[in-house]
């Protein structure tokens, strides 16, 4: 294995296991918002000025298809709220990849960017499937007319439920990197998660209803939905 990649896995590993716990930490979520079929909660965060958050919706569609979705970064910026562009750097394996990622900031702030690993996995168990997503923002150079977030640990959760339904759960703790205005924490906790999820519910899955993934087992239950555009669940 080449020594960068194993530095690599060794180095986000790590943060994934650091990540996971401070999103997991014993202060309770505060529901913010529930309208639209979309539920947003918010908790403080002893690492960064912005709240950690937590958007949860219900969609009628099958895991591959839902997973194809999260793969398509050349997509990202047609459905998640204020992201500017995205470019895969590379696929470390059929489960990894590295990404750059840039945020739309309103002027005059500058656009902030990140490059962010991401890793796939289920409980072979409950069937959840599970992107979690650590920044790399050393991994390259910072350009002089964008802001480098300090750090962007997220972790989208796909959970099969009844009815062939999946509870999509969308949870993130954020540092801009740099003095965290109010028009920035309502950016980064509140705006950008809501209307990302709402956008979710909207979309088509067609383009992606023969998506198959060694990683993933889909439900074998009567009722789990097949590939094609999202139903949305009220």
């Amino acid at each position: 294995m080449p020594i960068f990649r194993m530095r690599l896995i060794q180095c986000t590993a790590v943060a994934l296991a650091m990540s996971l716990v401070s999103l997991a930490n014993a202060e309770e979520w505060l529901l913010e918002l529930n309208e639209d079929g979309v539920k947003h909660f918010t908790k403080q965060s002893a690492e960064t000025p912005v709240k950690s958050f937590k958007t949860i919706t219900v969609v009628k569609a099958n895991l591959s298809s839902l997973v194809a979705l999260l793969n398509d970064s050349s997509q990202f910026p047609e459905w998640m709220h204020k992201t500017l562009e995205v470019e895969k750097i590379r696929d470390i394996s059929s489960q990894e990849s590295l990404v750059y990622h840039v945020f739309d900031a309103p002027w005059p702030a500058k656009d902030q960017d990140n490059v962010l690993y991401s890793k796939w996995s289920q409980d072979p168990e409950t069937l959840i499937v599970t992107k979690k997503i650590v920044s790399e923002p050393q991994y390259i150079n910072e350009f002089k007319n964008r802001q480098r977030q300090q750090f962007f640990n997220a972790q989208w959760q796909l959970k099969p439920i009844d009815g062939g339904e999946i509870e999509v759960t969308y949870t993130a703790e954020i540092h801009p990197g740099t003095e965290a205005r109010e028009w920035m924490v309502q950016l980064l906790a509140y705006e950008m998660p809501f209307k990302t999820m709402k956008n979710l519910r909207q979309l088509s899955l067609s383009g992606y209803k023969k998506a198959r993934f060694a990683y993933v087992r889909e439900p074998s239950v009567e009722g789990v939905a097949m590939a094609g555009s999202v139903s949305v669940v009220k």
